[in-house]
């Protein structure tokens, strides 16, 4: 759900009717309804073009009561299969534009929540073409003027300038564009999201109980990206932590009217928040962080009134994402994948004994949270693993004796695998056209079994 990520993706759709042939224009399929334009691949995505049609305008309904949002084109969206984990993005500059990848969404250790698959990501992205493109009056006469919203071009700097003026609600920084989309989405699957979300709990409360810093405004959109090796991960926890906050400190209604574009709104995202509400951001963002670690201070304080079990640290040194580990006993090793910050991903061995960890093998495309998918051998000596993770996935093979590998099956799309005893097959979960298969896959694994 990551607004500005297919900006070049953008214009290859722009271009797309005069530089591909018409026989792969014939491959989407475009319905309209009024306010909305839905592009598919007929055929394998035709089942869901009614529900995504009906959620689509759903969350349009509920965008134009509640941001005032009135789009004069329609809002289009286009249906992929270009990865195995569900996601989304959206755009406004130059037109309206939401893309969804319609595989089953990763609700690992509870990251996401969602009521169902669609009606989340088109209520989400949705929230971002509401808040990005919503125009006041001033913007409106800019864009008459330019014809248009205007896309920044590197290569002439007063783009810029002319982009601002069609659109000065897309220079907001992503945490606002993802604080207020989450904050909203949850709202309107009825409590149900991440702003009310375990895992985010969880990291916050972290953080306090191990003296973390909490970034500010500045740093968050500086440094707290670029060490962010969960691919912007910080911006929907912080957006969405104080857009939460504001709610309950000040009210629901006034979060809504910062984050419309109303003819009475200031342009800049900061000047609106101190019409709003009458301090300036930084105060408010202080304010936040000083509730938030008083909040779970007392949360830790009631924990810990509790024994927790005994336990040994296998390693001291932070992992990162971690896979589905499996230990074995006749060397001692732990194997997982690992991707954390300074070393690229991979699948490694951890001696139970000293610590040690050994990299075996480098994988290429790893998922955010859980890296890979893993399963093991253990009368083989073998491991399975997964790559391209964010897109396709391919099944490998390695030997962790030797370090070697062997390409099963390319552009598989299966990932959950586990290892039968019973038969040395392979289960796992397939992923194509936004179903789910489960599969069975006999050794020796390749394609042609």
């Amino acid at each position: 759900m990551r607004a500005f990520r297919l900006v070049g993706f953008v214009l290859i759709t722009a271009l797309f009717g005069v530089l591909v042939p018409s026989a792969a224009i014939a491959q989407l399929t475009e319905q309209r309804t009024p306010g909305l334009r839905l592009l598919f691949i007929d055929g394998s995505e035709t089942f869901l073009v009614p529900h995504a049609t009906r959620t689509a305008l759903n969350s349009l309904a509920f965008q134009k009561k509640l941001f005032g949002f009135d789009p004069k084109k329609d809002v289009t969206v286009l249906l992929v299969d270009l990865s195995d984990k569900g996601n989304a993005s959206a755009s406004t500059v130059p037109n309206d534009l939401v893309t969804v990848q319609i595989a089953p969404i990763a609700y690992i250790f509870e990251t996401i929540a969602t009521n169902e698959r669609l009606n989340t990501l088109m209520n989400h992205e949705l929230v971002h073409i509401s808040t990005m493109d919503q125009p006041a009056t001033r913007d409106r006469t800019f864009r008459r003027l330019f014809r248009g919203k205007v896309l920044p071009v590197a290569e002439q700097p007063e783009s810029v300038l002319y982009f601002y003026l069609t659109a000065p609600r897309v220079a907001a920084p992503r945490w606002f564009h993802e604080g207020i989309a989450v904050f909203v989405d949850t709202w309107m699957a009825g409590g149900l999201g991440r702003a009310q979300s375990g895992y985010d709990e969880m990291v916050f409360r972290s953080m306090v109980k191990d003296g973390a810093p909490f970034y500010d405004p500045l740093g968050l959109v500086s440094e707290g990206t670029k060490i962010d090796f969960q691919l912007e991960t910080n911006s929907y926890l912080y957006g969405t932590r104080f857009m939460t906050w504001l709610a309950r400190h000040y009210s629901p209604e006034k979060v809504i009217a910062w984050t419309a574009r109303g003819d009475r709104s200031r342009a800049y995202y900061s000047s609106a928040f101190r019409q709003q509400f009458g301090i300036g951001l930084s105060e408010a963002w202080a304010n936040w962080t000083k509730d938030e670690q008083t909040f779970q201070q007392a949360n830790l304080a009631a924990i810990r009134k509790y024994p927790i079990t005994p336990y040994r640290d296998v390693t001291t040194r932070p992992l990162g994402s971690v896979s589905r580990a499996f230990f074995d006993d006749k060397t001692g090793k732990i194997y997982a994948a690992f991707n954390y910050p300074g070393v690229v991903s991979h699948v490694g061995a951890i001696d139970a004994t000293s610590g040690a960890i050994e990299r075996l093998v480098a994988i290429k495309g790893p998922a955010m949270h859980v890296v890979s998918s893993l399963a093991w051998d253990p009368e083989g000596r073998t491991l399975f693993y997964t790559t391209d993770n964010n897109n396709w996935r391919d099944l490998m093979r390695l030997d962790p004796a030797t370090g070697k590998t062997h390409l099963l099956q390319k552009d598989a799309r299966i990932g959950d695998i586990v290892f039968n005893h019973a038969d040395k097959a392979l289960l796992g979960i397939r992923h194509l056209n936004g179903i789910c298969t489960l599969v069975r896959i006999r050794a020796p694994y390749t394609l042609s079994t």
